[in-house]
């Protein structure tokens, strides 16, 4: 008889024969799409400080835990690999070389309502790419999570894209108060949800303010318009000024008074404010269309507001990504930009995005990411460093392959480096790339900033660290043509990317 105290803990589950090796090698595979694109493999404890997945991680972040005490420290299983990732940066990497190029893949713990499509113990993998600002960096992370799918058999997708960068910088045109602000920044996901929505929101400023009960006391003092700020001005200095006031018996101070009067005070001056960015964040979140449509219809959004040159910055920021996002062979019709998108953690600063299957129910999203510039030294580093990274749901891929039946295997690659001399260079760069790992490594590299920049990238590729250093300058614009270096002999020749591909190959052969 089987002893029912030695059951499998639910939401947790055990793999075994076929589907061990069927897991492990799509993620091998996987593994080999980010490595082609210079990622190198990293490991973080299964166990850490629980502090260190409760920082900026969202309210619900200590509910979904798995948290417990030992010698009277605070440990947890980790949730995901982002936090890990940036403690291992701040402890050991920060004064090293960047951009940082990490992958990571293994088990992760969240305590769920185990469902078909959520249990407790999952397998992510993903990327952190550290140390890069702006567009490339973003254009680089979310072209690589398509290029992992493709080349695992999945084409049929869409790429939901958001900007939390974006909705902040919108939200600064309307004056909010700072904890306003990351208030409702906070509570984008609420207001998109048909059971919550906007009263629910309301509801909730007015607790932060006030508290609940007070909350609840505040319709009769507001409605109809705010407090009058000259009677509230006189009404503090009566109350300060009155230090021999008679108080009815267990009736509070007059300094008290004076505070819960300018509390409410400040939640009226604010709720006009409120009320008109809630509008324009309804008008947001209804947004989910393709770029082609979206971007026209945010940049008449911002248009009406004051103050939003930043905000028209960013979105010119993040319609140059979607332009890039081209040289990886994404279909525009695939994208749909979505600004009310924030996935639910409170640390994303930027870009952020998912990838879902074309079933769209819960079980439908097969990976996600975004940027995170401020998190790094939140946690600790000397210096602001812009951050951005995604991560695969191997169960959730794991699914949709199984309906497809698609099977993969693994190889070892030659590997080159790309280096675009300058901004115009990019997109070209992008394209030589992605022909180039259909068979070999090739790692995009970061325009240089001027000369000396890029003699110590050739140098540093020279040492072994890379086989070959494709470069692409003003010499080669527009004529199809590349400069192609043998890091291991130093024999440079100008060639066509056929070419080159032909090169590597007979080398590749020689040396085999």
């Amino acid at each position: 008889m089987t002893n029912p105290t030695f059951t499998r803990a639910p939401g947790l589950y055990d793999r075994i024969g076929t589907e061990m090796s069927e897991a492990a090698s799509i993620t091998a595979r996987l593994q080999a799409v980010l490595a082609s694109f210079g990622y190198q493999t990293v490991e973080t404890p299964l166990v850490e400080y629980a502090d260190l997945f409760l920082t900026k991680s969202g309210d619900d972040a200590v509910k979904r835990l798995f948290h417990f005490e030992l010698r009277g420290r605070h440990l947890c299983l980790r949730s995901e690999f982002t936090p890990a990732a940036v403690r291992l940066y701040v402890e050991r990497f920060q004064h090293k070389p960047k951009p940082i190029r990490w992958q990571f893949a293994g088990p992760v713990f969240r305590y769920e309502s185990p469902q078909r499509s959520h249990s407790r113990q999952f397998t992510m993998l993903g990327t952190e790419l550290i140390g890069m600002p702006g567009v490339f960096g973003d254009a680089e992370t979310i072209g690589m999570a398509t290029q992992g799918l493709y080349k695992i058999g999945l084409h049929e997708w869409t790429l939901v894209i958001g900007h939390i960068g974006l909705i902040s910088q919108i939200l600064d045109c309307f004056g909010l108060e700072r904890r306003i602000k990351r208030f409702l920044l906070g509570q984008i996901e609420n207001l998109r949800r048909t059971d919550r929505g906007r009263g629910y929101v309301e509801q909730e400023v007015q607790k932060l303010y006030l508290g609940a009960a007070e909350a609840a006391k505040l319709d009769g003092l507001t409605e109809g318009g705010s407090i009058d700020p000259a009677l509230m001005n006189k009404t503090l200095t009566l109350l300060l000024d009155s230090a021999n006031l008679v108080m009815p018996g267990g009736g509070r101070s007059p300094e008290e008074i004076a505070r819960r009067l300018l509390t409410k005070q400040r939640y009226a001056a604010q709720h006009d404010r409120v009320a008109s960015a809630l509008d324009l964040l309804e008008k947001l979140i209804a947004i989910e269309e393709t770029p082609q449509v979206a971007i026209p219809m945010l940049e008449s959004l911002l248009g009406d507001l004051p103050d939003s040159d930043a905000a028209l910055a960013t979105l010119q920021s993040l319609k140059q990504t979607l332009d890039l996002l081209t040289a990886y062979n994404i279909d525009p019709a695939q994208i749909r930009v979505m600004p009310g998108m924030a996935r639910g953690l409170n640390y994303y600063t930027g870009i952020v995005f998912e990838i879902h299957t074309l079933a769209g129910d819960s079980s439908s999203q097969l990976c996600g990411g975004g940027r995170y510039d401020d998190f790094i030294r939140v946690l600790g580093a000397s210096q602001d460093t812009p951050a951005v990274g995604f991560a695969y749901g191997l169960q959730r891929i794991l699914q949709e392959l199984s309906r497809l039946g698609y099977q993969h295997e693994t190889r070892a690659l030659p590997s080159a480096a790309i280096i675009p001399i300058a901004e115009a260079d990019m997109a070209e760069a992008i394209r030589v790339a992605t022909q180039l790992r259909e068979s070999f490594t090739a790692e995009l590299v970061q325009p240089p900033a001027n000369h000396n920049q890029l003699v110590q990238l050739l140098n540093r590729f020279g040492e072994g660290e890379k086989d070959y250093v494709i470069v692409l300058g003003e010499n080669e614009r527009g004529t199809g043509m590349i400069s192609l270096r043998d890091m291991k002999t130093g024999e440079q020749t100008r060639c066509t990317v056929a070419q080159a591909m032909d090169v590597i190959n007979r080398n590749a052969k020689g040396n085999s």
